[in-house]
């Protein structure tokens, strides 16, 4: 691709029952290039930057690109990107097709530390497992590039997040106390319930579920607030509902979770 200087594998071509993983590469874009006209694909793709800023246009709309920055997109989605910075962005991107295609617009989002950590490390080794190899993906990259597509399509919400296994006693106590966490419900509260220092009870949801707790209320207010606005509910009620009293910070927020303003959002269910 002539925007880019491909630092990784660029066919990767593995099949399973329901996916087919048809490229997996870590790209850093040419610095003569400032940005990536509109293009669409025939097959999913996602894109992960690790480095550099700009903004990533969709048809009606875009989202802002920093570091830890995760789009995945459906087929036949027209986009592009345009650099805001003078540090050239590094990303990685992978294409893949689906049998049962999610609808819908693409989807953005942000990794947060661990997160990210894990990806590069991923990487990391993949980089060691293919050095030498003349270009030939190893069975044990498959595995690695498998784990990766698998972690971003978790932290985008296009899979479900797996619970980790824990002790019966302490799951069953987490989990009443996560079933009080609501879209709008203020985290000291549940902090102060819980009876542990905020760091601690951190630690032990993430062990239980994967996610922080301001990462498991962000995830029940963006559908709750996906599911207001399809039912026709003003924007700034909405935000009100889901405990964010500044219309303007809700729609930032809405619009980097998924990649459209949430009156397009109510527009496009309703239309």
């Amino acid at each position: 691709m002539r925007h880019f200087r491909s630092l990784l594998i660029n066919r990767a071509d593995i099949r399973l029952p329901g996916l087919h993983v048809l490229a997996f590469a870590l790209h850093r874009h040419l610095p003569e290039h400032a940005s990536i006209e509109h293009h669409r694909h025939r097959w999913h793709q996602i894109i992960l930057y690790l480095s550099g800023r700009g903004r990533q246009r969709f048809a009606g709309g875009y989202a802002r690109v920093e570091p830890g920055t995760l789009v995945v997109m459906p087929p036949g989605l027209s986009h592009s990107f345009q650099r805001a910075s003078d540090r050239i962005p590094l990303c990685l991107m992978i294409n893949f097709r689906l049998s049962r295609q999610p609808r819908g617009p693409a989807a953005v989002c942000s990794l947060n530390r661990s997160e990210t950590m894990q990806v590069r490390q991923q990487l990391a080794h993949l980089i060691r497992l293919q050095s030498g190899n003349g270009g030939v993906l190893r069975w044990e990259s498959a595995a690695v590039i498998l784990q990766v597509l698998m972690t971003l399509l978790r932290a985008a919400d296009w899979m479900e997040r797996v619970p980790r296994p824990t002790a019966a006693g302490r799951g069953s106590a987490m989990g009443r106390l996560l079933s009080t966490v609501g879209p709008a419900t203020p985290l000291g509260q549940v902090v102060q319930r819980s009876g542990y220092q905020r760091d601690h009870l951190n630690r032990l949801v993430k062990r239980e579920t994967g996610l922080t707790l301001g990462q498991v209320r962000a995830q029940r207010r963006l559908a709750r607030a996906k599911e207001l606005l399809s039912q026709g509910m003003q924007v700034a009620s909405a935000a009100e509902a889901v405990g964010m009293l500044d219309q303007s910070y809700f729609a930032r927020w809405f619009r980097r979770q998924t990649g459209q303003p949430p009156s397009r959002w109510s527009r496009r269910i309703l239309g």
